[in-house]
């Protein structure tokens, strides 16, 4: 997939469509997450996203340095909010589905679709010897508990965590 992903930006494969691939790959978030990041919600301080709107509401999201040096890849464009905005739009760029479909055709991978990149992304995790609770913080799953609702902040072994789990797809 990375060679296909490189060999696609040196064939003027669309921006949002090669860097949108990379940070699904690279950060375990559900295509939708992808295609909806705005740039406001992205935290290089604190290592994480700060999604406003997930399938399970507002996330916090352990990002690594692999995902955050994607983003420094992309060019802002002025008066969008959006990471990846529509080609004649103001909103979000919205090929992603199809310029997907492009990007596994040419990497010759058959049944690949954005979601097996998260559960890639966890498969990976796991490997490493993260613990189940760790890799579904990591993908934003919905705790279960009160005191989870309360907590904005994640700690140093999520962040750590993530970074390796980032640093291992790049490699």
């Amino acid at each position: 997939l990375g060679k296909a992903l490189l060999t696609a930006a040196e064939e003027l494969e669309t921006e949002q469509v090669v860097q949108g691939v990379w940070l699904l790959a690279l950060t375990g978030c559900r295509l939708g997450e992808i295609e909806a990041l705005k740039w406001s919600e992205v935290d290089p301080d604190h290592g994480c996203f700060r999604l406003a709107d997930s399938k399970e509401g507002a996330s916090v999201r352990p990002i690594g340095r692999a995902a955050f040096d994607t983003l420094d890849r992309i060019a802002k464009r002025k008066g969008s909010p959006f990471v990846l905005p529509a080609a004649r739009s103001n909103g979000s760029f919205g090929g992603m589905p199809s310029g997907f479909e492009r990007i596994i055709e040419k990497a010759k991978l058959k049944g690949v679709t954005p979601h097996t990149l998260r559960h890639s992304y966890a498969s990976v995790a796991g490997d490493l010897g993260y613990s189940e609770s760790t890799i579904g913080a990591m993908l934003g799953h919905a705790a279960g508990t009160v005191t989870s609702k309360y907590v904005h902040h994640l700690d140093s072994v999520l962040l750590a965590a993530a970074d390796r789990v980032a640093r291992a797809i790049c490699e």
